[in-house]
C-alpha cells in the first residue's frame, strides 16, 4: 500500500473518531462547579446528603457552606445515600439518544456503591456505556475528567480517553488531614487507620487513598506539622521540574486551601494548583476543616 493510501485510511479513521460523540458523566462527588460542568457539558449525577431527617441533593438543595454551617449545630450524624439506579439509567439512555457512548468516571467504589449503582443502569440500557471506577474522590476524579474532555475535543476517540484516564488514576496521590477521626470512623470509610483510632484522637491523623480506600499515612502533632509533610510528599515529586496538576482540597477552610495553592505556584512554575471545596457528601464523612492535597502528573499534551 502506498504512502498516500495509508495517510488517507489514518485521516479517515482520525474522522470517524471525531464523529463519534461521547457523553460524559460523573457524580457530584466530583466537586466539579456549575461553571465547569456547563462549559464542559459534563453531565453530574448528584448523591444525597441526609441531616436532620432532610434529604438534600449534594450541589442541587444544600451548597457546602450551607451544610457545614448546619453540621456545626446539628445533633444528629449526616448519613449519605448514592443515587438510585434508575437515575443512573435515565440519564444513560437520555444521552445515547444524541451521542454514539457515554463515559462516567465516578467515586471509587470502596467508599460508595454509586460506581455499583452505574454499573446496574448501564447495563440495563444496553447502549455502549462505560463506567470508570476512579478509586478516589473530588478533584481526583475531576482532574482526569477535565482531561478527557480535552482530549475529545482534540480528537481523540473512546479509547484514547479511557487510556488517559487509566493512566492519570494510576499516577494519582492524595495527602489529607482532618481534625478528627471522628467522623470517618461512625461511617466507616476509614480501613485500617480504624485500629489507630483511640490514639490518634489527640493528635492531627494525615491520611491518605490506597486501592480506592482510605488510610493513615502518618500522626503528627499539630495542623501545621500535617500540612509540612503533605508538602513534603509534593516536592519530592514537584522537585524535579516535571509538570503537575494539584487540587489543594478544603472543608470550610477556604482561606488555607488559597494561602496552600499560592504558595504552590510560587514556589513550582510548572505546577498547575486550583482550589476545590468539599461538597457535603464527602464531608458529612470527614467532618468539617479538611484539607487535602491531590495530585498527578498529566498525560503528555492533558497540562
Amino acid at each position: 500500500m502506498h504512502t498516500s493510501q495509508c495517510q488517507l485510511i489514518q485521516r479517515i479513521e482520525r474522522m470517524v473518531r471525531v464523529m463519534a460523540k461521547i457523553a460524559f458523566v460523573t457524580d457530584s462527588t466530583a466537586c466539579l462547579t456549575k461553571a465547569q460542568a456547563e462549559r464542559y457539558g459534563i453531565t453530574v449525577v448528584p448523591l444525597s446528603v441526609i441531616l436532620d431527617g432532610q434529604s438534600f441533593r449534594e450541589g442541587e438543595d444544600l451548597t457546602a457552606a450551607e451544610f457545614y454551617q448546619r453540621l456545626r449545630s446539628s445533633p444528629s450524624v449526616p448519613t449519605t445515600s448514592q443515587p438510585p439506579v434508575g437515575e443512573f439509567a435515565a440519564v444513560f439512555e437520555r444521552l445515547l439518544q444524541d451521542h454514539d457512548t457515554v463515559l462516567a468516571l465516578l467515586l471509587s467504589s470502596k467508599l460508595s456503591g454509586t460506581f455499583q449503582s452505574a454499573e446496574a443502569a448501564a447495563r440495563m440500557v444496553g447502549g455502549d456505556v462505560v463506567v470508570v471506577d476512579s478509586r478516589i474522590a473530588s478533584y481526583g476524579i475531576a482532574g482526569p475528567l477535565l482531561d478527557g474532555v480535552e482530549l475529545h475535543r482534540r480528537g481523540g476517540g473512546k479509547e484514547e480517553v479511557l487510556a488517559l484516564w487509566e493512566r492519570e488514576l494510576a499516577r494519582e496521590k492524595a495527602f489529607f488531614v482532618v481534625d478528627t477521626l471522628e467522623q470517618l470512623h461512625k461511617g466507616g470509610r476509614i480501613g485500617g487507620a480504624s485500629a489507630a483510632l483511640g490514639s490518634l484522637l489527640q493528635i492531627k491523623p494525615i491520611l491518605t487513598m490506597v486501592d480506592g480506600r482510605i488510610e493513615l499515612f502518618e500522626k503528627v502533632r499539630t495542623h501545621r506539622r500535617a500540612v509540612e509533610r503533605m508538602l513534603e510528599e509534593l516536592d519530592r515529586d514537584a522537585a524535579g521540574g516535571k509538570p503537575l496538576k494539584v487540587g489543594v482540597v478544603h472543608a470550610d477552610r477556604e482561606g488555607d486551601a488559597l494561602r496552600l495553592r499560592d504558595q504552590l505556584t510560587q514556589r513550582y512554575p510548572h505546577v498547575q494548583a486550583e482550589v476545590c471545596e468539599l461538597g457535603p457528601v464527602i464531608g458529612a464523612h470527614t467532618g468539617p476543616g479538611v484539607l487535602a492535597l491531590l495530585y498527578y502528573e498529566p498525560v503528555d499534551g492533558s497540562h
